[in-house]
Formats: structure tokens, sequence, C-alpha cells
């Protein structure tokens, strides 16, 4: 929230941002790793919730944060095999709809981390507006996302870089394994998705020592190489539906007048080699709001 803040008062460069701040998740659930013995807590980057209660509870704590979006987990993950799966459930059914309810009470916006077949459903049922990752998807769950026009972001290149950097940073061969059936399932669901009509958008887990910030165009260029989808079906999800996900297609997205004129200038045909968009480097321009921010046109 800060980050967003200081962008828009020009205190920072930086780009559009949807600020979400701590995220929301059951006691014992994914998030929540810290044991009680050792006195840490999670408090500065997870709100644990017990009950519908507590959750309508944590989402007002955020409404006085000043965030656009509420961030839950619903499921767990392959980076927790022993206790939180990517087929276990980390809220329940009660619980997400009462963040949602509160959440659309206050205009803002809900997503989360669903992954199990149930928890996707769980979301698409209790009112989400967005679905991240959306991995193991049935019919069911499709047909509720295309029913409600739910965008989802699968966001794959995080398994990828898992399975293929992991052992670097001591990840387990059963984490790993975990990884590889996160990125299958969720390569399928993508693919069934697109294949239905629906809306997906393109974004990813970075921060990490094996998936660092910076390499977010590696989403695109994988999803076109591993996933199967052509250039222009990256870009539209990339550009176009991501503006449809914020709820900002009036302003960003397209090339159209009466919108802002946010664009990448690059030296090449991303339909022809997606992997320019990767080359940061050669950039011509980022240009935001029509002024120039960066790229090498700006150092001329």
């Amino acid at each position: 929230v800060w980050l967003k803040q200081a962008i828009e008062n020009d205190i920072c460069s930086g780009p559009r941002l949807a600020a979400s701040g701590r995220e929301i998740c059951g006691v014992g659930g994914l998030m929540d790793w810290n044991p009680d013995f050792r006195r840490i807590g999670m408090d500065g980057l997870v709100l644990l919730i017990n009950g519908p209660t507590e959750a309508r509870a944590a989402v007002r704590k955020l409404v006085k944060d000043g965030v656009e979006w509420v961030k839950t987990y619903p499921t767990g993950d392959a980076a927790a095999p022993d206790t939180n799966d990517h087929h276990t459930l980390c809220m329940t059914f009660e619980e997400m709809h009462a963040v949602v309810a509160t959440a659309h009470n206050h205009g803002l916006k809900v997503t989360g981390h669903c992954r199990a077949t149930e928890g996707i459903r769980n979301a698409l049922k209790a009112g989400y507006d967005a679905v991240e990752h959306g991995t193991f998807m049935d019919q069911e769950c499709l047909d509720l996302l295309l029913a409600r026009n739910v965008p989802c972001v699968p966001a794959l290149y995080f398994e990828y870089a898992s399975i293929q950097r992991g052992p670097e940073f001591g990840m387990s061969q059963r984490v790993i394994d975990g990884h590889q059936e996160t990125l299958d399932g969720g390569a399928e669901s993508a693919r069934m998705i697109l294949k239905a009509g629906g809306c997906l958008g393109m974004g990813g887990d970075y921060g990490f020592a094996w998936n660092p910030h910076g390499d977010y165009a590696r989403e695109l260029t994988f999803f076109v190489k591993y996933v199967g989808f052509s250039p222009l079906e990256v870009l539209t999800c990339a550009t176009k539906n991501g503006a449809k996900l914020l709820g900002r297609s009036h302003e960003i997205g397209t090339v159209e007048p009466g919108k802002l004129a946010d664009l990448l200038v690059v030296p090449g045909d991303p339909l022809q080699d997606i992997t320019v968009l990767e080359r940061r480097h050669d950039f011509i321009a980022v240009v935001q709001g029509g002024l120039v921010r960066a790229g090498t046109a700006k150092n001329q």
C-alpha cells in the first residue's frame, strides 16, 4: 500500500499497482508456518482466522490498511507436503463467504490461492472476483468459472523454476515432485479455460532466490513454449485480460483513444519472438501515461 502511494505521489517511479496487503488464511493452514512456541507470529505477512467472525474482522483490518484487493489462502501448496499439500483445504466455505461479503461491502475485490478442486469450487460459489492458479479444475469448476466470468491467473513459471532449480536450494524430491504435479495440472486447466473461452490473466510468484523479481516476462515465454499458447493469446492475457481482471479496462489494457498511454516499445516483434520481452535492458521505451519512464530512448 505504501509503495503504491509513493509511486502515485512521484516519490519514486514504478508501475501502476493494485495493492492487496496482508493475506488471510485459516489457523494451521499454508501460511501459518511458525509454531506458537517460537513466539514469532505471522502478523506482518498474514492474518490468521478461525471462523467467519474472525474472517470478517480480518477484512476490516485490511480496509483500514487501505488495500484494494483481499488475498486469501483457501488451499495448500506443493511446498508444504506434510500438512498442507495442494489437495488440502486451508479455509472453510463459511470463512470464504464471510471474507467476500465483508470485502464487497467495502468496495474491495477478493482473490485466492486455489489449487485443490474443492477450494476452487468454494471460491467460485463464495463469490470470489478472481482465482489464482485454479490448478486442479474439474468440469464443474470450469462451468462455474465461465458462468460467473471469473478471471483465473495460472502462474505456472514458478513451478517450472522450482523443478529446475529446487535442488540448488535444498528442496526435497518430494516437494519437487509436487511442483511437477502442480505444473501438469495447472497447464491442463489453463488450456481448458482458454479453449472454453474463459478469461485468463498472466502473473506469477516472484521474489524467491530461484524465481527473482524482474523476470516476470519469463511467464509469457513459458506459456508459449511449454503450455502451447500462441504469442498473441499470451499477450492478450497479459494486457487486455489483465485490465479486465483489475476492473480497469476503461483505462488500460489496449491501445485506444481516451485510454492512458501506457506502452512498452521493444526492438522486435513479440508475435514472432516472445523472448524479446525478457530482454529488459534492450527496451526502447517504457511509456507511462504518455511519459517515457525508462528504456534506451530515455537515455539518449
